[in-house]
């Protein structure tokens, strides 16, 4: 099993390591030092369980689990206990409190290797909506509030997030962003397009491809036949 190792602290990181190295079905695939970074890892890495901290600079440790597309089996290491109910709440093999003692972290272990990894449109379902996400942008990885983002757009097999910064790249796709979003909020209005309602502020019908709907930035969206009933619905038409 190919573990990533996610803390803040570097000997706390570096104890970890030299603690799982003790066991044999257990391979080290990296380590990150904060939350974006460890997102950047579990993209790259796709590892199959992470060690992850919680209180950390950038994202903390539900932050990094809401930006990913794809989760792999989590547990949670903290010196702090308060976030129990919620780690299990996110589907965590374990929760550890450090300092970490190597007989339950091999309790951890086994319950890792015992684990029957489910399918990700389960994940997906199983998890709140998001209200932060991370977007890359000229090599940079940049924390997007969720509230700020007007639309969400897919152009050839790239997803985009439009904001009043620009455009960044997300590394979701837009069926998995529909599961995640707050459906109060967003709504899709094309195949490739998900807009947000907040920020919508005009919609100019066609009788030939039921229009296009303006967003507050100016920037127009295609309005698709499919989801012009549902769009007319969610504004009150």
């Amino acid at each position: 099993m190919k573990v990533l190792v996610v803390d803040d602290e570097r000997r706390a990181r570096e104890r970890l390591i030299h603690l799982l190295a003790a066991f044999p079905k257990i391979e080290l695939a990296g380590e990150a030092e904060n939350g974006l970074r460890a997102v950047e890892q579990i993209e790259q890495l796709r590892p199959d369980a992470v060690f992850l901290d919680i209180q950390m600079p950038g994202l903390d440790g539900f932050e990094v689990l809401a930006s990913l597309e794809q989760r792999p089996e989590i547990v949670f290491v903290t010196a702090y206990d308060q976030y129990a109910i919620r780690a299990f709440e996110e589907s965590a093999v374990d929760y550890l409190l450090k300092p970490v003692e190597p007989e339950r972290l091999a309790r951890a272990v086994e319950k890792l290797l015992q684990r029957t990894v489910r399918a990700p449109d389960a994940l997906l379902r199983s998890l709140p909506p998001m209200k932060r996400l991370v977007g890359k942008r000229l090599q940079k990885m940049h924390v997007l509030q969720v509230s700020d983002i007007e639309s969400f757009s897919a152009e050839d097999e790239l997803v985009f997030a439009s904001t009043n910064e620009g455009r960044f790249l997300v590394n979701m796709t837009l069926r998995d962003l529909e599961s995640r979003l707050d459906s109060g909020e967003f709504a899709r209005v094309h195949k490739a397009a998900i807009v947000n309602l907040a920020r919508v502020a005009e919609i100019d019908p066609d009788s030939r491809s039921s229009g296009c709907v303006r967003l507050a930035s100016g920037q127009t969206v295609e309005l698709s036949r499919r989801y012009a009933a549902q769009l007319r619905h969610r504004l009150g038409w």
